[in-house]
């Protein structure tokens, strides 16, 4: 469902374009019961919000008419299977071939990932810095902290929280993931999947 943070209008635009698909103001506004001043004034806020864009539509006569749609990414705003289907995939992946294959799968992507999105970079703080990149662009949250012997890398999130929680091999191969982007042993002193804030990680200078 759409955030209730958004004014009542605007969650009832969202709706009906996702319900009717493309709509006309004048459209939206008789099937909400308001102006069609209204409607574009939240029409105006969507489309800032990148949820909604308006293209012109030629007629037979007279001057094109202003239809809205949601954007992709609107998408987001409504329920959604893709997560749970993963976890059910993952879990018959295992059932099927054992955790072994999993972690065969989960090495496969770190190497890729590793081969297309890590810049090779000579200065250990440098490799850290980049693996920090990494990550954050991933959605982990992650803050580092110098210290005179490591760099403490923490991650306030973890997207994959319930692979992990189920699967402790993926834990592991993120450690051998950031061993591989700063190629030095790493380190896992704190792990959210074990109660703790964020996952902890020491790096040696």
């Amino acid at each position: 469902m759409p955030t209730n943070d958004r004014p009542r209008g605007r969650e009832r635009i969202l709706h009906s374009l996702k319900h009717r698909g493309r709509l006309t103001a004048q459209a939206l506004a008789d099937e909400l019961g308001v102006t069609p001043v209204a409607v574009r004034k939240h029409l105006e806020a969507l489309e800032a919000e990148g949820l909604v864009r308006v293209s012109a539509v030629k007629q037979p006569r007279g001057r094109p008419v202003l239809v809205y749609q949601l954007t992709p990414a609107a998408d987001s705003l409504f329920p959604q299977g893709y997560r749970q289907l993963s976890l059910d995939l993952i879990a018959e992946l295992v059932a099927l071939d054992g955790e072994e294959k999993l972690e065969q799968l989960l090495r496969a992507r770190n190497a890729r990932l590793v081969e297309q999105r890590v810049t090779p970079l000579d200065e250990p703080a440098q490799r850290v810095q980049e693996l920090v990149r990494l990550r954050n662009e991933d959605g982990y949250m992650v803050s580092i902290e110098e210290r005179p012997d490591s760099y403490v890398i923490r991650e306030h999130n973890c997207p994959i929280y319930e692979v992990a929680s189920r699967f402790p091999v993926a834990c592991q191969c993120e450690a051998d993931l950031f061993t591989a982007v700063v190629n030095k042993p790493v380190v896992r002193e704190e792990s959210i999947v074990d109660g703790d804030e964020s996952c902890t990680y020491r790096v040696p200078k």
